[in-house]
């Protein structure tokens, strides 16, 4: 799911699609990139990623998550500033998926 996520983040645009974990708490929030940066190794024709977003649940505080993964080289890196939105569990920070 991370790689989805991150694959959102480079393919500003295309819909991508994830659900909601089922019994989860999720709530629609805002994802925000506030510091990417590839990584010197990857396997070929792909990029390593680290990314730290700040995820804002409604009504609640914001809190931050990093993200490692790599993704196909043809889309372009993240950038400090994008937003985007993704269903979050702040009991379960690491449960992010996208909302299309």
């Amino acid at each position: 799911m991370k790689a989805l996520i991150l694959a959102a983040i480079w393919l500003a645009g295309a819909t991508l699609t994830a659900r909601a974990s089922p019994g989860g708490q999720q709530l629609a929030c805002v994802a925000k990139v506030l510091h990417s940066e590839e990584l010197p190794f990857a396997p070929p024709n792909q990029w390593g990623m680290s990314v730290t977003l700040e995820i804002t649940p409604p009504g609640g505080g914001p809190y931050r998550i990093a993200l490692h993964d790599k993704l196909p080289w043809q889309a372009p890196p993240p950038r400090q500033g994008q937003s985007f939105r993704v269903w979050c569990d702040p009991a379960n920070p690491g449960d992010l998926h996208l909302i299309r």
